[in-house]
């Protein structure tokens, strides 16, 4: 600003005040008392705005009271320390609230407002007002009890030796399942169903029975010791996603960092649980 430019707006605050701002009749120029109350509160409002500035730019973050995550109930406690080192360290979130369902579950959370983030697989819902991060990408597998000594390479003879054990239709990877076993036009017949992985995985430690499921959904089975043998489908294979999903522009960073850090979690899971898979698992973040 140019010096005359500076003298046009002090007289104009003069003007507007009522007010002389400096005694002119000195030499150099000084403030008045009013000058120098106004410079006061200046250079306080000068502060307030720096700090709203700052204030601001991590309102998402650091700001934001409590973050509510629903989770995958396969996955949920390989998640939670990760999540709670990441708020509480990273974040600086003072309360973290987690939850544990199906994936459908978390579409009526998210739309209801009662989670901020899901992570979730495969959302069977519209998310063009959402924003949505891929975690994973993993194939199914043939799950079978570790003393089952016949092939493992037909599926129809395995159906003969053991049943099938699959989550209800009500759940997404139970859907997933019927409808791939219908394309592949393989028919093994029903005998259990369950909506929890941990209980599908109990059928098949009965010796009895067999599985079709992911790695994330063994996590826990295998971190409990259950005695599984983990090969590669007989059919033609398919996958599932996990992906972190909040609504659009609400949470600045907090949704990437969050996939980061299940990412993270998995990968470690993956590589401390299961060594060497039948396929490798896709981490995408």
């Amino acid at each position: 600003m140019t010096q005359s430019a500076a003298s046009q707006h002090l007289k104009k605050l003069e003007h507007s005040f009522g007010v002389a701002l400096f005694d002119r009749s000195s030499r150099p120029l000084e403030v008045t008392h009013a000058g120098a109350a106004l410079q006061r509160r200046a250079y306080r409002i000068l502060n307030e705005v720096e700090d709203m500035r700052l204030e601001l730019r991590h309102l998402q973050s650091s700001s934001l009271p409590v973050l509510r995550i629903g989770m995958l109930a396969s996955i949920a406690t390989s998640l939670t320390p990760g999540l709670y080192d990441l708020v509480e360290q990273e974040l600086k979130v003072p309360e973290l609230v987690l939850s544990a369902g199906l994936a459908n579950d978390h579409q009526t959370a998210l739309n209801a407002r009662k989670i901020d983030i899901a992570v979730t697989s495969d959302p069977q819902f519209d998310v063009s007002d959402f924003e949505v991060i891929p975690v994973l990408e993993e194939p199914f597998f043939l799950v079978l009890p570790e003393a089952y000594e016949g092939p493992a390479d037909d599926i129809e003879e395995i159906s003969q030796r053991l049943k099938l054990v699959r989550f209800s239709s009500d759940a997404p990877v139970g859907r997933r399942t019927e409808q791939h076993l219908q394309r592949c036009r393989v028919d093994v017949g029903r005998s259990m169903e369950a909506d929890r992985a941990s209980m599908v995985v109990a059928g098949v430690i009965t010796g009895k029975c067999f599985a079709i499921l992911t790695p994330s959904l063994l996590i826990d089975a295998v971190a409990e010791g259950m005695a599984l043998k983990i090969r590669r489908l007989p059919i033609p294979g398919f996958k599932r996603s996990v992906q972190v999903i909040a609504r659009s522009g609400e949470l600045g960073e907090i949704p990437q960092a969050v996939a980061r850090t299940c990412a993270h979690q998995l990968r470690h899971q993956f590589e401390t649980r299961f060594g060497t898979l039948p396929e490798p698992v896709s981490v995408l973040v």
